[in-house]
């Protein structure tokens, strides 16, 4: 619905702006009847709207822009019968009207600040000012052309200005962050700790140990061209690792050379803040030549994974990147576990299914099957066809008493990871992403059939009623210590010869976004409210979220814990945490160009610090 409100209001607005820029030419009245009914649709599509979705998503363009837009109509009301005013309207109508269409367009009203109503409000009345000068003292002087001519040049400069200002704030120093308490307060006189304290165990209690060395490697990618990839240990996904639980894993990382440094954060392993390997928060990326040290304990069974946190956008997407799997101590021995990541863009464009594994092509019936899918690229809709499945766990987070799954498609977001199960049927089963029609495996079963279907569901499987309710083991009746709102939207930039979008959090770019404060304990809820037009799967690293509501509705089934989640375009989740892992954590979009293009902040204990610079590069 949000986005249909964004495309009906650029069209509607465009529509109205080319009629004010015949009105001028013309005496006829029907132009602007038919401009007031195109601002009457305009208004109905916005009330549609707000009982859809609600006000929050349509007032940074509705609220911003109304003033502007319907101003035209109010001066034409005005000085209908004064003929020299009338003059003034029209070419007053013109300007105004483009100018919404650019701000619409390029996304300026997005988060209301003193600056936004100012462009919004005090430019029309500046514009109309400097008409009034025109027609009063310079009209007779000049040639009118000039008039069109100064338009045009000061609509360009507007657009060329906005975009430079916003690129200026990719650069910003980090002083303008605001530290957000949430409503709670902090409780001050603890004593201070460095995030290097807060580390892993020591190494005699090291049970399992792997050397990973991050060096560039020329290898052949899914469509067949040949890549300079940059991997762990030289392998595509990078070496698994496959411990059980209460083993304590040790990782030394060498740099060979990995020219910007590289680093590995444990996504969606709750480690020590000293091993989740984000560059001068928890640690100095790992430069060409040098090692670092990683320590945890393997405490938390599931599919996880981890990736380099330096420059991630570009060395995830070149390949380093690989599996984090941590067993029960007593797992079932008939189960079957296969690991797949959907491939990051720059290995694949469309992101193909591999696996540092060959799966079995034939399947004797009857054997239960774990596919551990995660997603290293954008959004991708992943189909199993031939059998039905189960989605046992979501983020590494067991789903209670699932049932099964037909005719539905599972979403991943970026970042997150799925467990789907099934029973080998005695028919042949298809695995692969919508996008990749032709990859993916076929499972043949003793009895070998005909190809699986490649029919693509309709419908998405939806985690919020899935599974059977328990108790989640947090208790949100009493309320909560602290609460923020995170309001995500995007406006474009001009940098490096191009125009990019750039992702801010409550209008902020990243070092400016602002700091989330908790104190050690507390029970925190967050708000989060997407009025882009972009999938933000948003991760919090150190941290379960429990998802409570998902567009204002409450979550039905199983327990939904989640470290990655995907807010879709005009979507509310609301999530609770509890405070117990102190640090100093990231949280960001994992749509990780986002990221880059500002869409991050840090979630901070207050009595904890870092001597590092305090501010990551993405």
């Amino acid at each position: 619905m949000y986005m249909m409100f964004f495309g009906g209001s650029v069209l509607l607005l465009v529509a109205m702006a080319i009629l004010w820029s015949i009105f001028p030419f013309r005496r006829v009245r029907w132009l602007l009847w038919i401009n007031a009914a195109l601002f009457v649709g305009w208004c109905l599509v916005t009330f549609i709207a707000v009982r859809s979705i609600g006000w929050e998503f349509v007032r940074q363009i509705f609220g911003m822009l109304m003033p502007m837009v319907f101003s035209p109509f109010v001066l034409s009301f005005l000085f209908a019968k004064r003929a020299n005013w009338m003059r003034i309207v029209k070419r007053y109508a013109v300007i105004v009207s483009w100018l919404a269409v650019f701000m619409i367009v390029f996304q300026i009203p997005a988060f209301p600040t003193f600056a936004t109503y100012i462009l919004c409000f005090g430019v029309p009345v500046l514009v109309f000012f400097l008409l009034y000068v025109w027609e009063k003292w310079l009209a007779g002087k000049w040639k009118r052309g000039w008039i069109a001519f100064g338009s045009v040049i000061l609509v360009v400069a507007f657009i060329f200005g906005s975009l430079l200002m916003n690129a200026t704030a990719l650069n910003a120093s980090g002083d303008d962050m605001v530290m957000d308490w949430g409503g709670g307060k902090d409780l001050g006189m603890k004593s201070e700790l460095d995030v290097t304290k807060l580390a892993g165990p020591k190494e005699t209690a090291v049970t399992e140990r792997f050397q990973f060395t991050a060096a560039t490697k020329k290898m052949k990618v899914p469509d067949g061209s040949t890549k300079e990839l940059w991997l762990f240990n030289g392998q595509m996904t990078g070496p698994a690792i496959h411990v059980k639980q209460g083993d304590v894993v040790e990782v030394t990382l060498t740099n060979e050379n990995i020219k910007d440094g590289v680093t590995i954060h444990w996504h969606g392993y709750d480690v020590p803040i000293a091993e989740d390997g984000v560059p001068d928060i928890s640690q100095k990326a790992v430069a060409i030549g040098e090692s670092y040290t990683y320590r945890f304990k393997a405490d938390t069974v599931g599919t996880f994974w981890y990736h380099s946190h330096s420059q991630s956008s570009e060395q995830v997407g070149h390949g380093l990147f690989g599996s984090l799997i941590v067993d029960p101590k007593t797992k079932p021995d008939d189960e079957l576990d296969m690991v797949a990541f959907v491939a990051p863009k720059y290995i694949d464009n469309d992101g193909a299914l591999i696996s540092s594994d060959e799966w079995p092509k034939q399947l004797l019936k009857d054997t239960k099957i774990r596919l551990r899918l995660t997603n290293a690229h954008k959004l991708q809709k992943i189909v199993l066809n031939g059998v039905p499945f189960k989605v046992a766990a979501i983020d590494g987070n067991e789903v209670n008493q699932p049932t099964n799954v037909e005719g539905k498609y599972v979403q991943i977001p970026a970042g997150g990871r799925a467990d789907l199960t099934f029973v080998m049927p005695n028919n042949a089963v298809r695995i692969f992403d919508v996008k990749d029609e032709s990859g993916g495996w076929v499972f043949q079963s003793e009895r070998k059939s005909g190809a699986p279907s490649k029919e693509i569901p309709e419908e998405a499987f939806q985690r919020e009623s899935y599974g059977t309710k328990m108790n989640s083991g947090l208790d949100v009746s009493k309320g909560f210590d602290r609460e923020f709102t995170m309001v995500f939207d995007s406006k474009l930039a001009f940098f490096d010869g191009m125009v990019h979008h750039l992702w801010t959090i409550n209008g902020k770019l990243y070092p400016n976004t602002p700091m989330l404060m908790v104190n050690e304990g507390d029970l925190v809820k967050t708000t989060f409210v997407n009025r882009s037009y972009s999938h933000h799967p948003m991760h919090l690293h150190g941290h379960k979220m429990l998802v409570l509501t998902r567009n204002r509705k409450a979550t039905t089934g199983s327990p939904w814990w989640i470290d990655t989640l995907n807010v879709a375009p005009g979507e509310t989740y609301e999530v609770a945490f509890k405070a117990d892992n102190p640090g100093i954590w990231m949280d960001h979009c994992h749509n990780l160009d986002h990221a880059t293009n500002g869409m991050m902040m840090h979630l901070q204990y207050d009595n904890v610090y870092t001597p590092f610079s305090g501010h990551t590069h993405e």
